[in-house]
């Protein structure tokens, strides 16, 4: 049988109600390494949210798109792998919530998250999917192969959580900020090993003295001399770091593409 894991988790500032879904489709066998997983997971953000709302919200838009993708042949069952207590209490809350219509019993008023409720009911009448509880944060040492791909799901979702906070932090420095910020970009260095390493920065002369002095990144002091093959001008941090982001999850294929690096036989 050709069943499927789905696993999904969030990351969530309830300061400013931002939230960041994260999603990823494999093959319930689960025997694939973080280096095969990386470039799977998918990340979407949402404003004015919650935490329970945005667990929900990150489930339908992750089942949508996976009712939307092509399927493998002859697929078997879907199971859902999730952190969340709500999200894993659903189905056996659906009587319940059905009964009352979904009406909050303390209110007799619709229930907040309650349209989302019916989606995810919806949904499952139509996939038949079963949602596993995955216990999140566990040592290294105790984690099995579902839980270790749920990790790498964890991160990114985080990772992709401080990238959008610190570009409303950008967003709102002083204006005096600006002719400084300008000053920022990506850049790329091909190492000794023809590794590319990818970094951000506003004063690229002083990281690049750093780096030849060996106070960079590990892996370009392990494989100097290096070559700068490309700068990126930004905006502003924001930006840059954005940008940094987003080429690092690819592959190098896909660096040598986009980047459209001029590679020497």
């Amino acid at each position: 049988m050709n069943d499927i894991a789905l696993f999904t988790d969030v990351s969530l500032d309830p300061g400013q109600k931002l939230g960041v879904g994260a999603y990823l489709v494999l093959p319930a066998s689960l025997l694939i390494e973080k280096s095969e997983v990386i470039d799977r997971i998918k990340v979407r953000r949402f404003e004015d949210t919650s935490s329970t709302k945005l667990e929900i919200q990150t489930i339908l838009w992750a089942l949508e798109e996976y009712r939307n993708s092509p399927k493998i042949p002859g697929p078997g069952k879907l199971y859902l792998y999730t952190d969340s207590q709500c999200v894993a209490g659903l189905l056996k809350r659906r009587p319940g919530l059905l009964a009352r219509d979904f009406l909050s019993k303390r209110t007799d008023q619709p229930l907040r998250n309650s349209t989302l409720y019916r989606a995810f009911y919806e949904f499952h009448d139509e996939l038949g999917f079963e949602v596993i509880k995955v216990k999140g944060h566990s040592p290294t040492r105790h984690k099995d192969s579902a839980q270790r791909v749920f990790s790498f799901v964890d991160k990114e979702a985080r990772k992709a959580l401080r990238l959008w906070t610190d570009e409303f932090a950008d967003a709102v420095k002083d204006p005096e900020d600006k002719v400084h910020n300008e000053s920022w970009c990506v850049y790329v260095l091909k190492c000794s090993n023809n590794y590319f390493y990818i970094g951000m920065t506003n004063d690229l002369e002083r990281r690049l003295k750093e780096h030849d002095r060996g106070k960079g990144s590990k892996i370009v002091r392990s494989w100097r001399p290096f070559e700068l093959i490309k700068t990126i001008h930004c905006k502003n941090a924001g930006e840059a770091r954005s940008l940094e982001y987003d080429l690092k999850r690819l592959t190098r294929k896909k660096k040598i593409e986009v980047l459209e690096l001029q590679m020497s036989r």
